[in-house]
C-alpha cells in the first residue's frame, strides 16, 4: 500500500484522515479520491476486506488520473508555480482560457485539488455560465461557494445581493482559492462575489474562459479595490491552453478506446486518421475514442467515412458555445466568412476584402481571437482549429438541406450548384478549385483527415468541363467568388455585379470580356491566367486595391492605370513576356507595394515610376535585361525595400559612360539613383566588382539590409562604415572576395553572413564581432585572420627558438594535419598551424610523444596545486604550457567549442579560453596533441596560491584525455611543479 498511498498523497492527498480513530467528522474535497473511496468502503467493508477494495480502487483512480494528466503537466506545473512563487501575501487572479473541449476544467481541476492544502478555505464552482441562467442559478453557487469556504457552516442566502456580502465576510478573514469554471462575462463573476472585494492577502481566483482578454485592467482595480495610479500587471495572470501533440493525442484516444495507452497493429491506421482529425482537441479524442471502444474494424472504417460528411454532433456542440455568444450577427458573419474563405489567408489581405464587403473587419478579428475562434499565426496568417471552423462550415449546411439555398458554398457542393444552375440569391459567396477536385485533394489548412481510401465523395469530371454563366444570373448577392480553373461559356450581362472578391486562377481568356462588370471589385486575383492583355480600352474600378496577375506568362503588356485609383497593391511577377510597363503607372497615387519579379523579358521602366510617391516595396529580382533603372527612383521618398537580384544594372550605358569617366570619387550613376529612404537593398547575382562600389555610402542612411552576394567583389570599401544602421550585410557566394574591413560597433548590428568565398581576411576589432548577434562565415576555408578573434600562421614560419619557447619542444613535425574550424564550419587538411587567440598562442600536432620537459603524465580532465613560494624575490609565472593529448573519431560532428579553465581559487579569478579550431586525427586510432602557450596575466598569481585547470573537449567518442602541465616563471625556464591528476574513463 506504500506505494499506492504516495500516488494518493500526491494527486489528491492520503488516506489517514479515514482510518484514524480519533476521526469524528468528514470534509469532502471536491473530486478528492479519497471521498469516494470512503463512501464505498463503509457501504461494502462486511463483505470484502479494505485492502481489496482499496487496491481495486486505486487502479481506477490511477487510470482515470493517467487519462487526464496527458500532456498538461507542464501548463499545471506553471499555474502551481504562479501560486507558490506568488507568495502569501499576494492577492490573484488567473484565466485559463482555450476553445471548447481543449482541457480547461481539467487542468482547473488537477491544479484546484494539488493545492487546496495550501489554503484554509478552497471552492470550485462549476458550469458557471450555464448554472447563472437557470432559475435560482446565482444563489444556489453563492451558497456552494459559501459553504465550501466555511466548511458546511453555510449561513441562509434571501438573495444575490445577500449572498455577495456573505462571500465577502467569507473571504476577508481567511486565505481562499476560488475556482469559477467557464466564465464568459465579466458579470458571471461580479454577480456571484460583486466588486472592491476584500479578499485576503494570498488568496488566488482562478477563472477558465473562451475568453483569452476576458480581465480588463479597469475591472481589476474596481475588484480588488485598487487606487487608480496602481499597476495591476502582477495581479493578473492568463494562461493558454494549446492543443495536444500528436503522440500525447494518440496517448490519449487510446485511453478511451482500448482503456491503456496501447493499440494493435491492425486499428492504428484509423487511430493515426482519427488523431489528425482532432487535431489536439482533447474533448473530440475523448468522444470518438468513447464511441469507438470495443467496436469492430468495419465500423471504424464506417465511422470515418461519417466523421468527413458530418463532423461529430457531441463535438460540435460544445464548440458551438463559443459562436453563439459572439455579440451581433456582424461577428457571427465574419467569423463564418473567415471560417469558409479565408483560412490560412494574410490578416491584411483579408480585412481589406472584408472591409469591402461592410465589415470592421479588425475590431472584428480582435472579438473572434478573444473568444478563442481564431488565431493569428507568426506569419501574420489567419488560422482556426480545424474542428472550430467544421463547425463554422456545418453551421452553413445546417441553414437548409438544398445546397443551392445556403448562405456559403465551397468545394464539391458549389461545383454541384453552378453545374446544375441551382443557385439562389441567399448565395454570398462561392469556391470552386477545380484543379483541387479533379485531383482529389483536401484543401485543409490545418491537419486533417485524409480518406481517399474511404471517401465516397470522388467523383468523375472531365477537364474539360464548361461551365455556362448563366448558372450565375440569380446570384445577384455573391460578393465572394472563387472559379479557379473554371471555363465559363457565354456572356457576363447577367453575372453578379456586386462583387468584391474574385479569384479565378488560370483565368482561360486572352483579356477580360467587355460586358463583364466588375466595377465594384476590391481585390483581383488572376494568377496563371492565358491573359495577353488586360483590357483593350481604359477601364474604370474605382474601388480596386489589389491586382494579382502573377505567372501569366502570355501578358504582353501592362493595363492602362488610369482607372485604378485605389490600387495598393500590383503584382506581375514571373510574366515572362511582359516587354514594358504603361507610363501610367505614374498615376497609382497610392500604390505600396509593386512586384516584377521574374519578367525576364522587362528591358526598362517608365521614368514616371519616380511619381509612385507612396510606394514601399519594389521587386525587379530576376529582370535579367533590364540594364537601367531611372534616375527619378531617387524621388520616391517612402521605398524602403528595392531587391535587384539577377539585374543587369551593371552594363547599363549610363554605368559604362560613368566608368569610363573614372569619377571614382563620386557616388555614380546607379547609386546616385537610390532614395534616402532605402533600409533593404539587394544586389545579388548583379556582376558587381569592387571597381564600381561607391567610395560614399551616405546617400543611403537608413540602409539595414545590404545583400551584395554572388558578386565579383574582391574587397569592400572602407565607405561601408557610413552606414550606421546597417543591420545585416550578406556576402555568400562571392567567388574574389578576400577582405572585410573594419566595420563599426553600430547598436543594431546584428549579423554578417559570408560562405563559399575565397575570404582570407576580416578586419574587424574584437569588440565590433562581440556586437554581432550572428556572425556566420561558412565554406571559407582560406580564412586565415578575423581581427581580434584569430590568426593562423604556418608554423614554418617560426625559428626553432621560437617554437620551443612557445610549446617547450624543440621540433615539430611537418606531417600535415586536419584543422577543424568552429567560425566557418570548415575541416581543412595543413601543414601544422600556430593559432593565435585572445593572447592565448596554441597549435595541434599528430601524435602522443609528450616533451620531456612535462615530467608529470596522467590521464584526468582537471588539475589543481598550490604555487610554489618564489627563489627569487620580484619573482612572478609568467605563462602556463599545456600539452593535452587526445584521440577521437575522424567523422565526429563538432557540436561545442574545446576549452581550457584556469582558476585562482585563492582569489577567485577564472580565465576560460574557447578554441576556434580542433585538430582532428586522420583515422580513429591516431592521436592529437593540443599544445597551449597562455600567458597568464590577470590571474594575479603569488606563492601558495591554490590553482586548478581544467579541459573540456565535449565531443562522443572522445577517449585517452590526458592533461599535462608546465610553468614558467620571469627566471626560470625550466622549472616545474609536482601535479597529482585525477584518473578518468571517457
Amino acid at each position: 500500500m506504500a506505494a499506492n498511498q504516495l500516488l494518493l498523497n500526491a494527486c489528491y492527498g492520503s488516506f489517514d484522515f479515514f482510518f484514524n480513530p480519533t476521526t469524528t467528522a468528514l470534509n469532502p474535497r471536491p473530486w478528492s479520491a479519497h471521498v469516494w473511496v470512503f463512501e464505498i468502503l463503509e457501504f461494502e467493508a462486511k463483505f470484502l476486506k479494505a485492502s481489496v477494495l482499496l487496491k481495486s480502487y486505486t487502479t481506477q483512480i490511477c487510470r482515470n488520473l493517467n487519462k487526464e494528466k496527458v500532456g498538461i503537466d507542464s501548463l499545471v506545473t506553471r499555474i502551481n508555480r504562479w501560486i507558490e512563487e506568488d507568495g502569501s501575501h499576494n492577492t490573484g487572479i488567473a484565466t485559463i482560457c482555450g476553445i471548447g473541449g481543449i482541457g480547461k476544467t481539467t487542468i482547473a481541476k488537477v491544479v484546484f485539488n494539488q493545492n487546496i492544502q495550501r489554503f484554509e478555505g478552497y471552492s470550485f464552482l462549476s458550469d458557471v455560465r450555464e448554472t447563472t441562467q437557470e432559475r435560482n442559478g446565482l444563489v444556489r453557487l453563492q451558497r456552494q461557494l459559501i459553504s465550501d469556504i466555511l466548511k458546511g457552516k453555510a449561513n441562509k442566502i434571501h438573495s444575490a445581493d445577500d449572498g455577495i456580502l456573505k462571500i465577502n465576510e467569507a473571504v476577508c478573514c481567511r486565505r481562499v482559492l476560488i475556482v469559477l469554471d467557464d466564465v464568459d462575462d465579466l458579470e458571471n463573476i461580479t454577480k456571484i462575489i460583486g466588486m472592491r472585494i476584500s479578499f485576503f492577502p494570498g488568496s488566488k481566483i482562478i477563472l477558465t474562459s473562451r475568453r483569452r482578454h476576458l480581465l480588463s485592467g479597469p475591472f481589476i482595480t474596481q475588484m480588488f479595490d485598487l487606487k487608480e495610479s496602481s499597476s495591476y500587471g502582477d495581479l493578473s495572470k492568463v494562461f493558454e491552453v494549446k492543443e495536444l501533440a500528436f503522440n500525447e493525442s494518440l496517448q490519449l484516444f487510446n485511453w478511451y478506446a482500448f482503456g491503456h495507452n496501447s493499440i494493435t497493429e491492425s486499428f492504428m491506421e484509423y487511430a493515426s486518421n482519427i488523431v489528425n482529425y482532432c487535431a489536439g482537441l482533447p474533448l473530440a479524442l475523448q468522444v470518438l475514442g468513447s464511441s469507438l471502444s470495443g467496436k469492430s474494424m468495419s465500423v471504424w472504417k464506417s465511422a470515418l467515412e461519417k466523421l468527413e460528411a458530418i463532423p461529430d454532433s457531441k463535438i460540435q456542440k460544445i464548440l458551438r458555445v463559443s459562436y453563439d455568444s459572439l455579440q451581433d450577427d456582424h461577428d457571427k458573419n465574419l467569423f463564418l466568412d473567415i471560417a469558409c474563405l479565408f483560412i490560412g489567408k494574410d490578416r491584411d489581405y483579408t480585412a481589406t476584402i472584408l472591409d469591402g464587403c461592410d465589415f470592421y473587419t479588425t475590431v472584428g478579428i480582435e472579438n473572434l481571437i478573444g473568444r478563442s475562434l481564431l488565431i493569428i499565426n507568426e506569419k501574420n496568417k489567419l488560422m482556426m482549429h480545424q474542428m472550430v471552423r467544421d463547425m463554422g462550415k456545418e453551421i452553413i449546411r445546417q441553414e437548409s438541406p438544398d445546397p443551392g439555398k445556403r448562405s456559403r458554398l465551397w468545394d464539391k457542393d458549389a461545383f454541384d450548384v453552378i453545374r446544375e444552375k441551382i443557385g439562389s440569391k441567399t448565395i454570398k459567396s462561392l469556391t470552386v478549385d477545380l484543379q483541387g477536385l479533379l485531383e482529389n485533394k483536401s484543401k485543409r489548412t490545418t491537419p486533417g483527415l485524409h480518406f481517399a481510401k474511404h471517401s465516397k465523395n470522388l467523383f468523375v469530371m472531365s477537364n474539360e468541363v464548361d461551365i455556362e454563366t448563366e448558372a450565375f444570373a440569380k446570384m445577384q448577392r455573391l460578393k465572394l467568388l472563387q472559379l479557379d480553373y473554371v471555363k465559363l461559356k457565354g456572356d457576363f450581362k447577367d453575372f453578379p455585379k456586386g462583387l468584391i472578391w474574385l479569384r479565378w486562377h488560370g483565368f482561360p481568356l486572352q483579356s477580360l470580356p467587355t460586358d463583364f462588370d466588375i466595377k465594384r471589385l476590391v481585390v483581383l486575383d488572376m494568377r496563371n491566367s492565358n491573359l495577353k492583355h488586360f483590357w483593350k480600352d481604359t477601364e474604370c474600378l474605382p474601388n480596386l486595391k489589389i491586382l494579382n496577375l502573377n505567372h501569366s506568362h502570355g501578358l504582353l503588356k501592362t493595363p492602362n492605370f488610369l482607372g485604378l485609383p485605389s490600387l495598393e497593391k500590383l503584382m506581375l511577377k514571373d510574366c515572362i513576356k511582359l516587354t514594358e510597363v504603361d507610363e501610367s503607372i505614374g498615376e497609382l497615387k497610392v500604390l505600396t507595394f509593386l512586384s516584377l519579379k521574374g519578367c525576364k523579358n522587362l528591358m526598362k521602366l517608365p521614368r514616371t515610376i519616380g511619381l509612385l510617391l507612396s510606394l514601399e516595396v519594389l521587386s525587379l529580382s530576376g529582370c535579367s535585361r533590364l540594364d537601367d533603372i531611372p534616375r527619378e527612383l531617387q524621388n520616391m521618398k517612402s521605398l524602403r525595400v528595392l531587391n535587384l537580384n539577377e539585374t543587369a544594372i551593371c552594363q547599363s550605358k549610363s554605368w559604362i559612360s560613368w566608368l569610363s569617366l573614372k569619377r571614382s570619387k563620386e557616388l555614380g550613376f546607379f547609386w546616385a539613383s537610390l532614395p534616402c529612404s532605402l533600409a533593404k537593398l539587394s544586389l545579388e547575382s548583379c556582376k558587381l566588382s569592387s571597381d564600381v562600389m561607391p567610395n560614399d555610402f551616405s546617400s543611403l542612411p537608413s540602409l539595414k539590409f545590404l545583400n551584395l552576394s554572388k558578386n565579383p567583389i574582391h574587397s569592400l570599401p572602407k565607405s561601408i562604415s557610413s552606414l550606421t544602421k546597417l543591420n545585416e550585410l550578406r556576402l555568400t557566394s562571392c567567388s574574389e572576395l578576400q577582405l572585410i574591413p573594419k566595420i563599426p560597433i553600430f547598436s543594431p548590428f546584428t549579423g554578417v553572413y559570408v560562405s563559399s568565398s575565397p575570404l582570407t581576411h576580416v578586419l574587424s576589432s574584437w569588440q565590433c564581432l562581440m556586437s554581432w548577434k550572428r556572425c556566420y562565415i561558412f565554406g571559407c576555408e582560406k580564412l586565415a585572420e578575423v581581427e581580434g578573434v584569430f590568426k593562423l600562421e604556418p608554423i614554418e614560419n617560426f625559428e626553432v627558438e621560437q617554437i620551443k619557447n612557445l610549446f617547450n619542444i624543440v621540433s615539430i613535425d611537418s606531417n600535415k594535419v586536419q584543422l577543424f574550424n568552429y567560425l566557418t564550419d570548415i575541416k581543412v587538411v595543413t601543414t601544422p598551424q600556430v593559432v593565435h587567440e585572445c593572447g592565448i598562442t596554441s597549435t595541434f600536432i599528430l601524435g602522443s610523444e609528450v616533451p620531456i620537459w612535462f615530467e608529470h603524465r596522467t590521464k584526468g580532465p582537471r588539475i589543481a596545486f598550490s604555487l610554489p613560494t618564489p627563489s627569487h624575490p620580484g619573482e612572478k609565472i609568467s605563462c602556463f604550457k599545456f600539452c593535452i593529448v587526445f584521440s577521437l573519431d575522424s567523422d565526429q560532428i563538432f557540436e561545442f567549442q574545446p576549452s581550457l579553465s584556469i582558476l585562482n581559487e585563492t582569489k577567485d579569478i577564472r580565465q576560460r579560453y574557447f578554441s576556434n579550431f580542433i585538430g582532428i586525427p586522420e583515422t580513429k586510432n591516431n592521436t592529437m596533441s593540443w599544445l597551449i602557450h597562455w600567458p597568464t596575466m590577470g590571474l594575479h598569481l603569488e606563492g601558495g596560491d591554490f590553482v586548478s585547470c581544467t579541459v573540456s573537449i565535449l565531443i562522443s567518442m572522445l577517449e585517452n584525455l590526458v592533461l599535462h602541465v608546465n610553468q614558467k616563471t620571469t627566471s626560470d625556464m625550466n622549472m616545474t611543479f609536482h601535479t597529482i591528476f585525477q584518473a578518468m574513463n571517457l
